[in-house]
């Protein structure tokens, strides 16, 4: 009955004095408690600031009909861009019911796990999002034919992902040298999840898993995220200030499970590793910064050139759809 599988999905694991879900255990590295909340949180500001305070780079006016793929504890992001469409129909997913119960009349939380197959009917939504699944994808290939079904024609997947491994401005061409533990850290999480057969330093890739699926007018862009406040441009600085409260408030909660889990290392050696990370996380003169990734694709409207009758102009830098139409299948005016 309904309440003995609410009662199983908060029946949350506690692993080394952090909370973890309980619905599909063991297949996601992060904890959901109140301090793993807390980061998201500000990850979230952190990705606002970023984008100059949009919530999507897809070059939809009015959305009607979203989908955020693995919203988080918070749910933020959801519940954010509810409030900026009310209008909109905004459903976010998540593996725990965390997610606070006073939130706009159009915005509505389930729980499920994206890697199981998708009962949304074809068609459902005219904006996917997806932000931060690193290490918790399978198939990516899979998990981009199932947001392609479930796009209406004319409908957009974004992906937005973080390099799992820190980058500086201090050395040339950026790299860290291998006896950093910053690198290390990262290096160590991406053999974790190697073991669990979910890529974490999946960014940068994920556009070519959404062309296999069938996606058109797939473009990127990339950014860099300060970590620290030692640029001299006065909003990278807030940026930089900003995140580095992000990843010294998660460090604990991305590394505990899988260090422990899926390395083998005793919760001791684990913590000590992440002392020693955080006193060079804190060494501003390494000039650290984190590489993002925004992958945007198109379900093809079924016109026209490669199935869309649309005019191309230059949008951030890539080339887009659209023209700054509502919907990607509104044939365009004849500016010609």
């Amino acid at each position: 009955n309904t309440c003995t599988l609410y009662s199983e999905i908060t029946n949350y694991k506690w692993e080394n004095g952090r909370r973890y879900h309980a619905y599909a255990e063991g297949s996601y590295w992060a904890p959901n408690d109140e301090k793993q909340n807390t980061q998201l949180d500000i990850f979230h500001h952190v990705f606002s600031l970023m984008l100059d305070g949009k919530l999507f780079l897809a070059p939809i006016e009015q959305p009607t009909n979203v989908l955020d793929l693995g919203t988080g504890n918070p749910g933020i992001w959801a519940i954010e861009l509810a409030d900026a469409f009310p209008n909109a129909t905004v459903l976010g997913n998540d593996l725990s019911p965390v997610q606070p119960t006073w939130i706009p009349s159009n915005c509505s939380f389930e729980v499920d796990d994206y890697l199981r197959p998708w009962l949304y009917p074809p068609g459902s939504f005219d904006l996917i999002h997806a932000r931060g699944c690193y290490g918790s994808v399978s198939d990516w290939s899979l998990f981009s034919t199932e947001a392609y079904n479930a796009l209406q024609p004319g409908g957009w997947f974004e992906s937005v992902e973080i390099s799992s491994i820190f980058r500086s401005d201090f050395y040339p061409g950026n790299a860290l040298p291998d006896t950093s533990l910053v690198k290390q850290w990262g290096q160590f999480a991406n053999d974790a999840c190697e073991v669990t057969g979910r890529p974490m330093d999946i960014a940068g890739h994920v556009g070519g898993f959404m062309k296999k699926a069938g996606f058109i007018n797939v473009v990127q862009k990339s950014f860099k995220i300060p970590h620290g406040p030692w640029p001299k441009d006065e909003k990278l600085k807030t940026i930089g200030k900003v995140n580095l409260v992000n990843v010294l408030e998660g460090a604990e909660g991305f590394t505990l499970a899988l260090f422990t889990r899926q390395l083998g290392w005793s919760v001791e050696k684990t913590m000590e590793f992440l002392e020693k990370t955080r006193e060079e996380l804190m060494d501003h003169k390494k000039m650290l910064w984190m590489h993002m990734w925004v992958f945007l694709s198109l379900v093809s409207c079924g016109w026209g050139n490669g199935g869309v009758g649309l005019r191309m102009k230059r949008w951030w830098g890539g080339m887009v759809g659209c023209g700054g139409l509502a919907n990607g299948c509104q044939r365009p005016l004849n500016t010609t």
